[in-house]
């Protein structure tokens, strides 16, 4: 089950005993490229994991915005940090992940993983759209994805 709720102004922390993910996504076209930073906070906005990704591909932007999503959610439950919210800086990825109006498109695959994922779990899944700049710790692992060819994790002690 999925939910989306109005734009983010600012980065609001989640409820106690809850979990955010912030991910992001950056392209090397040169070199096909691309990077994905995912960041995951605590009710208190302590960092709890993070990660830094990359791999050599030639998607288009909005696939690669859409598998950043799909690599957050799996990242959230490989780490037990559940149950989590998502956000991303892109208002259109987060209405077809909410609306589910998918099959049409180019993204469809990618876009029934999420949803697949989403109807398994056992909590209310929720993706919201966030400012560029109350993003800019996944945006920033992003940079440092492209420029690393090793995927990087940060777990919380």
């Amino acid at each position: 089950m999925t939910s989306v709720s109005h734009k983010i102004q600012e980065w609001v922390p989640p409820k106690e005993g809850q979990y955010k993910a912030n991910c992001g996504v950056s392209m090397d076209r040169v070199e096909r490229r691309i990077g994905f930073g995912i960041v995951i906070r605590d009710h208190n906005g302590n960092v709890m994991a993070s990660c830094s990704l990359s791999m050599e591909a030639s998607l288009c932007l909005r696939a690669a915005n859409i598998t950043a999503v799909l690599r957050s959610i799996n990242f959230c439950m490989d780490c037990g940090l559940t149950p989590c919210s998502f956000e991303l800086d892109e208002t259109n990825i987060i209405k077809w992940i909410v609306n589910g109006n998918f099959r049409e498109l180019d993204v469809g695959p990618i876009l029934k993983d999420i949803d697949s994922l989403s109807s398994r779990c056992c909590w209310d899944m929720k993706f919201n759209h966030v400012d560029k700049k109350n993003n800019s710790v996944a945006n920033g692992l992003t940079k440092l994805a492209i420029e690393s060819s090793d995927d990087i994790y940060w777990m919380e002690d």
